[in-house]
């Protein structure tokens, strides 16, 4: 039986493909992702593991706004190593004026995330599985 060994590429369609390739090009450099693909209406990084797209949405795609909830896109997670990464995300999203929708924080037992959206309000996330790490205690000496 056939068996699935990983996701090799996700397509988002935009409604301004210049405007959100800025924002992904920015935002997936900071995570890692390198551009390996331009066209003049799509554009693909990977991370060497993943593809991540964009695409300009056709005419008939660009007459509404994207909605939470419609048929289609809910949302995307990027998973993250280290609850330090969620945080870094977190600074990197505020420093650059990207919404965020829900800052770095435990929204679940053992589930550390931040949520932001892109700018046609499609819903991101960065996550870590875990429960936080174990800060060590330096052992004094007793004299």
């Amino acid at each position: 039986m056939p068996r699935v060994v990983g996701i090799d590429h996700l397509v988002l369609s935009v409604g301004d493909f210049a405007r959100s390739k800025t924002f992904y090009k920015k935002l997936l450099a900071f995570l890692g992702f390198k551009l390996k693909h331009e066209y003049a209406d799509m554009a693909g990084w990977s991370n060497g593991k993943t593809l991540f797209w964009i695409a300009a949405a056709d005419a008939q795609g660009r007459k509404r706004k994207y909605r939470k909830g419609d048929i289609g896109f809910h949302h995307y997670a990027f998973e993250l190593s280290s609850r330090n990464d969620v945080d870094a995300l977190g600074a990197f999203l505020k420093k650059n004026d990207m919404t965020i929708v829900d800052p770095p924080g435990e929204y679940y037992e053992n589930y550390y995330a931040v949520y932001f959206i892109d700018p046609d309000g499609m819903k991101l996330e960065a996550m870590i599985w875990g429960p936080p790490e174990k800060k060590s205690r330096k052992r004094s000496k007793k004299s």
